[in-house]
């Protein structure tokens, strides 16, 4: 099987669509704060990457660009990415991700 057909099916097993960027995030983990990049956003979760080991598992609280902090699950980390599950409603998300929550459902 392709690679594209591998992402196709992928794409179809997630429950929101996501969004790539390339923006400046921070996150908390246990009050320690890290600057780290965003690369792709949805209104269930982000990836994120991060020059620190956060361990999978760990609650954290995420700030992309200016908006409002969101808790959040860290479901992986790898390579110095880790990928984050919100703990809030989808529509949480979309208030407090403002424009960047255009076109995401």
């Amino acid at each position: 099987m392709a690679i594209n057909e591998v992402k196709k099916i992928l794409r179809t097993m997630r429950k929101h669509n996501r969004r790539a960027v390339v923006l400046p995030a921070k996150l908390d983990v246990d009050g320690q704060y890290h600057n780290c990049v965003a690369y792709d956003v949805s209104l269930g979760g982000i990836r994120l990457k991060v020059d620190a080991p956060i361990a999978a598992n760990s609650q954290v609280n995420v700030r992309i660009k200016d908006t409002s902090s969101h808790s959040a699950n860290v479901v992986w980390a790898a390579e110095g990415f880790v990928g984050l599950n919100f703990n809030e409603s989808p529509n949480a998300i979309r208030v407090g991700l403002g424009g960047l929550a255009s076109n995401l459902n």
